[in-house]
């Protein structure tokens, strides 16, 4: 069996956002290529409320951060499945994943849609385990895909201590 998470936010995790508003777009519009040669944004750690340091500091499901012990310690297992791009401002990495597998099972999945059939969010997950093979870290082929681990990924930041990293498990196999 198979369970397939997605990166999940800690109360008081510490966030690093973009320096500037407009670079928001920046993360929102990964979609599984490479950054190779794009200036990356300037990156700012919140300082509001009581947020302690973490090895993955929170920007979102789609974009994970990671800071230095984080990339020392899973650099190698990352690097098949995309690229770690230092960001400025902040010593923090964008985890790029480039690895995209066509794996939703529409039918059985619970998907909002626009009227015009794209979709708007997707509320339960199931995934073409066929498909998915023994991939550890993808994206989906849409805009702002969470980036789904696998049970090994896990396993691997639990075992190196890593601070402040949370998954959500949003699928299973033998569910």
């Amino acid at each position: 069996m198979t369970t397939i998470h997605q990166f999940a936010v800690l109360e008081g995790q510490e966030w690093v956002l973009p320096a500037d508003d407009d670079d928001f777009e920046f993360f929102s519009g990964l979609d599984g290529r490479s950054l190779g040669g794009v200036a990356p944004p300037v990156m700012r750690r919140v300082e509001e409320g009581e947020r302690a340091y973490c090895d993955f500091p929170w920007l979102g499901e789609h974009a994970p951060l990671l800071r230095r012990p984080a990339v020392e310690a899973l650099a190698a297992f990352l690097r098949p499945y995309g690229e770690l791009v230092p960001l400025r401002g902040e010593e923090v990495w964008l985890f790029n994943v480039t690895h995209v597998i066509d794996a939703l099972d529409e039918a059985r999945s619970r998907i909002v849609r626009f009227d015009d059939g794209d979709i708007l969010a997707i509320e339960r997950y199931a995934f073409d385990a066929g498909r998915i093979g023994t991939a550890e870290a993808f994206k989906l082929p849409m805009r702002a895909s969470p980036v789904f681990v696998g049970d090994a990924f896990v396993e691997r930041v639990r075992k190196a201590g890593l601070r402040s990293v949370s998954f959500e498990p949003v699928w299973s196999s033998g569910a």
